[in-house]
């Protein structure tokens, strides 16, 4: 019986210390806030700046509203980072168009809708511009953000098959 109570208590504790306990996604979020807030990006990991990439490229819209803030100081120091930030809203694009739109303009146009990726294959660009393509023409919005962007990904697109067609892209990596 003293077993059952134990048993009962510690479950019982463990339940309600849970709903104190932060994600790790919270808890980067919070220090990204941090960093901005104190000019200092210090106490974020290579490992940190990884899962960042990695949450905007999933199209998760809180991290996609962190992208002028990540597109500043102190997180302009983080150069791989900022190399791999527009990368990651690219890859955002298809799975979240309506957010990622918000935060397309005339100086990032063409890395966000442009597909602005490090050597892609043929048959990723060309997956990726189907799908890219498919989500901007559903979006119920007629913006010129879409329209812009829905351009420049076409454009891109030409371009890329064009030097495909012409043996200048590898079909393999």
């Amino acid at each position: 019986m003293k077993w059952l109570i134990i048993v009962v208590l510690t479950l019982f504790s463990v339940s309600c210390s849970s709903r104190g306990v932060k994600s790790a996604e919270q808890c980067l979020s919070d220090k990204v806030i941090a960093a901005s807030r104190n000019n200092d990006s210090s106490s974020l990991s290579d490992t940190d700046f990884d899962r960042i990439t990695e949450y905007l490229s999933q199209g998760r819209t809180r991290w996609i509203e962190f992208y002028p803030i990540l597109n500043q100081s102190p997180f302009l120091g983080a150069t791989s980072f900022q190399e791999g930030l527009d990368i990651a809203m690219a890859s955002a694009l298809p799975e979240n168009p309506e957010s990622v739109l918000k935060y397309v303009n005339q100086d990032n146009v063409n890395k966000l809708c442009g597909m602005p990726f490090i050597e892609p294959t043929p048959d990723e660009t060309e997956t990726y511009f189907l799908k890219t393509r498919a989500a901007l023409i559903n979006l119920a919005s007629q913006s010129d953000r879409k329209k812009s962007c829905l351009a420049v990904l076409e454009r891109s697109h030409d371009h890329l098959a064009a030097e495909t067609r012409l043996g200048r892209v590898s079909s393999q990596k």
